[in-house]
C-alpha cells in the first residue's frame, strides 16, 4: 500500500520537530525522520509499530526543494510558523558558532570536536549576530538549512494552500490547533484522544523521557518550549532590525 505522506516543514528551531510528534501521535501513524533522508536513523524517529495509511516527516528545505528531496509522494504539508526573533534565541543555544573572522569563511570545514571548542569561546553577542543574519538576510555559513531568511523561506509556502500552524498558539491553544490538523487531514478523533496526544507529546514528558534515555541531543533540539524571550534578550537596536525588515512583511507577527 502506498502510503499516504505527511511533512511537517518548518524553519529551523521554530517547533517542527515537536509538531511532527504531535501530528504523528494524533493519527497513529509512525513518524518516520527527515524528508528526503529516509535512510538515515533520525534521532527523534518514533512509533513504528504503529499501523496506518499515514507516515509522517519533518523538513527543513525550502519550498521550491520540497518535491525533488524524496522519490516518495506528498499527501498534505503542514507549516510551522514562530516569531523570528523568538528563533534567535533559541538557535544561540543549539547551533555551534564560530568566532566573526572564521564564520565568514566560505567553505570552511572544521571537525565535530573544534567546532565545539570554539563554539565556547564565541560571545552570546556575536552568536545573536550571526543568528540575526540567518533569519534577516540569511546564513549559509553558520547552517545549511539557515541559507534563506525566514521570510523567504516561509512566503512560498504561504502563497499554497496548506495548512498554517503558530508555534505560538500550538502552546496556547494546543486543543483547538490539533483538532483544526484533524480536518485539514480529514481524519476523526474523540477528544480524550487529542488530550492524551497533547501530553504524551509534551515538551516537560518528552524532555523527560529524553533525559532518562540519556539522549543529550534530543534534550537539546527540545530546550524549553515556550515564547517571548526575546523581550528580555534582544537589545532595542537588535529588536529595530526586526521592524525595518519585516514590519508588514506578513499576517502572524507585529514587528
Amino acid at each position: 500500500m502506498t502510503k499516504k505522506n505527511i511533512i511537517i516543514v518548518g524553519y529551523p528551531k521554530s517547533g517542527t520537530t515537536w509538531l511532527s510528534r504531535v501530528v504523528a501521535e494524533l493519527v497513529e501513524c509512525p513518524l518516520q525522520g527527515d524528508w528526503g533522508f529516509e535512510n538515515i536513523n533520525a534521532l527523534y524517529k518514533e512509533g513504528q509499530n504503529r499501523t496506518s495509511e499515514f507516515q509522517v516527516f519533518k523538513s527543513h528545505h525550502t519550498f521550491q526543494e520540497l518535491e525533488s528531496a524524496s522519490k516518495l509522494n506528498i499527501h498534505k504539508i503542514i507549516y510551522i510558523v514562530r516569531d523570528p526573533r523568538d528563533i534567535v534565541i533559541s538557535g544561540i543555544h543549539y547551533f555551534r558558532f564560530l568566532p566573526k573572522l572564521l564564520a565568514k569563511k566560505e567553505g570552511l570545514t572544521l571537525n565535530p570536536v573544534l567546532k565545539k571548542t570554539y563554539n565556547r569561546l564565541v560571545s552570546k553577542k556575536e552568536k545573536k549576530r550571526q543568528m540575526i543574519q540567518a533569519l534577516l538576510h540569511g546564513n549559509n555559513n553558520l547552517n545549511p538549512w539557515l541559507k534563506l531568511s525566514w521570510n523567504n523561506h516561509y512566503l512560498p509556502y504561504h502563497k499554497e494552500n496548506l495548512l498554517f500552524i503558530k508555534f505560538e498558539d500550538l502552546i496556547d491553544s494546543p486543543e483547538s490547533e490539533c483538532k483544526n490538523i484533524l480536518t485539514y487531514l480529514e481524519v476523526s478523533s474523540n477528544e480524550d484522544h487529542i488530550k492524551n496526544s497533547i501530553e504524551k507529546q509534551s515538551f516537560q514528558e518528552r524532555k523527560f523521557n529524553s533525559s532518562n534515555k540519556n539522549e543529550k541531543e534530543l534534550t537539546k533540539l527540545l530546550r524549553k518550549g515556550v515564547y517571548g524571550n526575546w523581550e528580555k534578550e534582544l537589545t532595542k537596536t537588535e529588536i529595530s532590525l526586526f521592524k525595518e525588515k519585516l514590519n508588514d512583511a506578513n499576517n502572524y507577527y507585529t514587528f
